[in-house]
């Protein structure tokens, strides 16, 4: 059988996308794509490469525990914490708390009261302080240590001033001892003008260290989130320091910290505690919640708010940052919106009746707020003048104050007598005259802690002739006051019931504030202030 070959097929003619591809004129085009993708991309990272980056100013933080050197190296409710209702002690007792039974004296050193001598007409002046305070370079170790964190903030400098808000001009000096050169609010917290008014008005070298010791504690007594407690929990205390406070606004407890460290011209953006005050305000930042009445800050109770208000207004005064004009801002509106209508005052709650010790904080807010550039409104301020004339005694026609009602008591008084020179009282004011010199008559009391801190603040603002002999013992008893061992050294606690709840961290805040207020300047405690009204 023969066998018929099968026919061979002819090869199909190849697809048209295989020719296309294998074309020499589409491989060049591949090329040439690949090679102008490069060039662009290699152009465009240049170009990003020389785009200008926005400047941002870090706050630069660390955190390590603070030794034995760093302390030695930096060589009532202050809250009031709470005055009493009339029925109980001098002030108030404290919202939410209860004070301690007994009255044992838990403070490290005992003192003799000092008798309180007439002072000679030739009185020579305070010894000049040996102290450097007027260090404000930020490469000085910090007692918080070398483990950096950084946290954006405001682009401004601290010398610029934020485009929103125009501080009005602070009249020029009067003349007052140890007053600020030019009449600048905060010119004497620092440096050469500290160590005027340090002499001038009544402080010395001790009275300097001492602040300095107490600085020191307070920057070891802060958590790591830049909050302090007044229980002192969250610390690196770790229940080495006695007296803790039962109070539980953090707000209330962090600023009431950060007070003392502005006093002596540590900012957040200066000083060599400008870590520390970086994130004590950060985290007061942080907890403000926006309302409708505005920035609220309290925490439970307008303590808190007050005195944070108070905080930042201050920072802004001296900083100019503009990172904080809207917070004050806000917190400033909470306030107005927070006042008691019929009485005028302030109290725990918004809309509260008002008691002194609160109504003080904010009507203390709203004075820095105002030379910070931000006014207050008239019917604001109005409304504490018919608080203050509700509860002035009127057998004193104006001389003395109660909490809540006209029962006069020395501590309500002397917050009365301050809150009057804020809202338009000049020295001329008979009432001022005599009831300043009243309370001044018996001596500072060494455990009204509360009470001094009002007290020295009028008295050296009104000048008065009898400051320089109760300036004097109640500076030496402050130093003596002050422990000296162990964790506790550089802090203060006193036998004051009616503080108690703030513990030993407010007591220790408002003993540093009282050795500083000879140049301290924070506006409303400022002689050119009082006579700069609302």
């Amino acid at each position: 059988m023969e066998l018929t070959p099968l026919p061979q097929l002819e090869p199909s003619a190849k697809p048209w996308v295989d020719r296309v591809v294998r074309s020499p004129a589409v491989r060049s085009g591949y090329l040439s794509l690949a090679a102008h993708l490069l060039l662009c991309t290699l152009m465009a990272l240049l170009a990003l490469n020389e785009k200008q980056q926005p400047q941002i100013r870090p706050l630069v933080l660390s955190i390590r525990s603070q030794t034995e050197d760093d302390r030695v190296g930096e060589s009532q409710d202050a809250m009031e914490i709470g005055a009493t209702d009339e029925a109980g002690g001098d002030d108030a007792a404290i919202p939410h708390a209860e004070a301690p039974a007994g009255g044992d004296d838990p403070s490290p050193v005992a003192m003799a009261e000092p008798e309180l001598e007439p002072a000679p007409d030739d009185e020579p002046p305070a010894e000049s302080t040996a102290v450097d305070v007027g260090t404000s370079d930020p490469a000085v170790a910090s007692p918080l240590g070398d483990s950096p964190i950084a946290l954006p903030t405001s682009s401004s400098s601290a010398a610029s001033r934020a485009p929103s808000v125009r501080p009005r001009e602070a009249p020029r000096g009067d003349g007052v001892r140890g007053g600020p050169p030019d009449g600048k609010p905060f010119a004497a917290r620092t440096g050469s003008a500290r160590n005027m008014a340090v002499q001038g008005r009544g402080g010395n070298a001790a009275s300097e260290a001492a602040v300095e010791r107490g600085l020191a504690w307070l920057a070891l007594h802060q958590a790591v989130d830049g909050s302090w407690q007044f229980d002192l929990s969250g610390c690196r205390c770790d229940g080495a320091c006695r007296d803790p406070g039962s109070l539980t606004s953090s707000t209330a407890s962090t600023a009431i910290a950060l007070l003392p460290f502005l006093g002596a011209g540590h900012t957040h953006v200066d000083g060599r505690h400008q870590e520390t005050v970086s994130r004590g305000i950060y985290y007061l930042l942080s907890r403000m919640k926006q309302t409708a009445r505005g920035g609220d800050f309290c925490e439970g109770t307008m303590y808190g708010h007050g005195v944070t208000t108070l905080v930042l207004a201050e920072a802004l005064g001296m900083t100019k940052d503009d990172l904080l004009v809207r917070p004050v801002r806000d917190a400033v509106r909470f306030i107005e919106t927070a006042q008691d209508m019929h009485t005028g005052g302030w109290r725990y709650l918004p809309g509260q009746a008002g008691d002194i010790t609160v109504t003080a904080w904010q009507l203390t807010a709203l004075k820095s707020a105002q030379l910070a550039g931000l006014e207050a409104p008239s019917p604001t301020i109005d409304g504490v003048r018919r608080f203050l004339d509700r509860v002035q005694d009127p057998k004193q026609k104006g001389a003395a104050y109660g909490y809540r009602t006209p029962v006069a008591k020395p501590c309500t008084s002397a917050i009365g007598l301050l809150c009057r020179m804020y809202t338009g009282w000049g020295t001329e004011q008979e009432a001022l005259q005599r009831g300043l010199a009243n309370l001044a008559k018996r001596g500072p009391d060494p455990t009204a802690v509360y009470e001094n801190f009002y007290l020295s603040q009028a008295l050296v603002q009104f000048d008065h002739p009898v400051w320089p002999r109760w300036n004097r013992k109640n500076r030496d008893q402050l130093v003596a006051q002050q422990a000296s061992i162990a964790h506790e050294s550089g802090s203060w606690f006193f036998a004051d019931r009616s503080t108690a709840p703030g513990g030993r961290l407010a007591h220790t805040a408002l003993a540093i504030m009282t050795l500083e207020v000879y140049y301290r300047l924070l506006p409303i405690y400022q002689q050119e202030a009082v006579e700069s009204d609302f």
